[in-house]
């Protein structure tokens, strides 16, 4: 049997090959492009974040299956108890959680302490609590992978629920994805919170939908972010070897941004199962209302710009492209169309009168 080569060899046999062959191909960018990400690692990673995970490395002991990292300000405890509780029901329980108090109060990092305070002592001896008191939302999650001691990470949003399955299925999808981030599907939901007695509670307020339910298709990634963090697992090698961080200058969509980063390099593997509920606030603060829209344009903006200068690898068996149906008014003569919405709304008997009709008076043959 043909013994299969290791990623090196295959390096260095496309080095032979290639020999003579101008760096302004773009095999030749794709390249450069790879051994800056290898060679230079960014700024921020080495002098922040690097000695975090050299520090973690020297702990050695046995290392948990995923480290969940769950950003928190302390503010909504009714749902911080239910992310606990969805996260402390799980059937695989080979996991630590990183609960990052981010820019919180004494107040708040108490109530956060509560909280934690409530679980049973098996869930607490997994979890470690981390202070944060700068940046913006992103920085926790590079915090976060910095300490993780898992050999996959994911990020629980602590108004967010996980099935009870959650870490199973990404647990008994990493020996086939070969190093690829995980991809779990995700129910979305419309939820409001409700004044009580001892303070808001969260009611459903719709039927769960399944526009994340999908999937991952690399070209429509491109343009729209149809995964949700709860729904990724991502392999730790390539933050903390490679030193690829979340863009700490996003103040949104920070987490397409690193996906569509680390996608060409990684790929990614596909568990057809939801194993999550992202929940769509109505009137309770989330990025959606914290940030203005001007905001989210210009971090759409700037991400897309970076995916115009940076080289991509499509994996196999991916679509490279989306249906054009949206672009057809501006590449189809409009009496095309026209005729295709008359044969539409017309039946059939009439329209095959109309036409003839029309050519018995001389008319043009457009109309077929």
């Amino acid at each position: 049997m043909r013994e299969e080569k290791s990623l090196s060899d295959e390096l260095r046999r496309l080095a032979e090959n290639t020999e003579g062959m101008s760096a302004s191909t773009a095999l030749g960018v794709w390249a450069r492009h790879l051994n800056r990400l290898l060679e230079n690692p960014e700024g921020l990673f080495t002098e922040r974040y690097a000695p975090l995970v050299q520090a973690e490395a020297a702990q050695g002991g046995k290392r948990p299956f995923l480290s969940v990292i769950t950003r928190t300000q302390g503010r909504r405890p009714a749902l911080l108890r239910e992310m606990l509780l969805s996260l402390a029901a799980q059937t695989d329980t080979d996991f630590e959680l990183l609960l990052i108090a981010h820019r919180a109060g004494e107040e708040e990092r108490a109530e956060i302490e509560r909280c934690l305070g409530e679980m049973p002592p098996s869930f607490r001896r997994r979890t470690r609590l981390l202070t944060l008191d700068r940046g913006n939302r992103t920085a926790p999650l590079n915090l976060g992978f910095a300490h993780a001691r898992g050999e996959y990470a994911a990020v629980l949003d602590d108004d967010d629920l996980v099935f009870d399955d959650w870490v199973e299925r990404f647990h008994d999808a990493a020996p086939h994805a070969s190093g690829r981030i995980l991809h779990a599907y995700v129910v979305t939901q419309k939820w409001e919170l409700l004044p009580g007695k001892n303070g808001p509670l969260p009611r459903s307020a719709a039927g769960p939908g399944a526009e994340c339910c999908g999937e991952f298709r690399f070209a429509r990634q491109l343009s729209v972010n149809l995964c949700p963090l709860l729904g990724l697992a991502f392999p730790t090698v390539y933050f903390q070897t490679w030193g690829m961080l979340f863009d700490e200058s996003l103040t949104t969509t920070e987490d397409w941004d690193y996906l569509m980063r680390l996608a060409p390099l990684a790929g990614v593997s596909d568990i057809r199962r939801p194993t999550g509920l992202y929940r769509l606030w109505q009137n309770a603060d989330n990025s959606q209302t914290l940030h203005p829209q001007q905001e989210w344009e210009a971090n759409y903006a700037r991400i897309q710009r970076k995916f115009r200068l940076m080289p991509m690898l499509f994996p196999p068996n991916c679509d490279k492209v989306e249906r054009v149906d949206r672009y057809l008014p501006v590449i189809t003569p409009r009496r095309v169309l026209f005729k295709a919405r008359c044969r539409r709304l017309v039946p059939r008997p009439i329209w095959r009168a109309a036409r003839s009709f029309y050519r018995a008076l001389g008319g043009k043959r457009w109309l077929g």
